[in-house]
């Protein structure tokens, strides 16, 4: 059973929940590899390939997804502290959403 601290674990889910919906993803890797990110080219040089594999990964598949890093000199813990944060300045806005259509009397 694998042990994350809190915030890591909350950076785990909430990369996860974006990382699901493709326009979310690609919004987060634009986001990363701006120019801007201070964490850009550690990500680009080092851990985008480990980073996007555990976001892809199966949650009930964690333990698992830990022993294997484990085996490649990394651990679950590890990984999830390299993924990038999000800084609000200059991430994108999300298109503001459509009202909905309402039927009329």
């Amino acid at each position: 059973m694998r042990r994350l601290l809190y915030q890591d674990e909350a950076r785990l889910e909430y990369a996860r929940r974006f990382w699901a919906d493709p326009a979310k993803r690609q919004r987060l890797l634009e986001h990363w590899l701006d120019e801007r990110h201070p964490y850009r080219d550690r990500f680009v040089e080092r851990w985008r390939p480990v980073v996007e594999r555990v976001l892809r990964a199966d949650p009930a598949d964690d333990d698992l997804l830990d022993h294997d890093l484990r085996a490649e000199g990394l651990s679950l813990r590890v990984v999830v502290r390299e993924i990038p944060p999000v800084f609000g300045g200059f991430f994108k806005p999300s298109p503001p959403a459509s009202p909905p259509v309402t039927a009329r009397p």
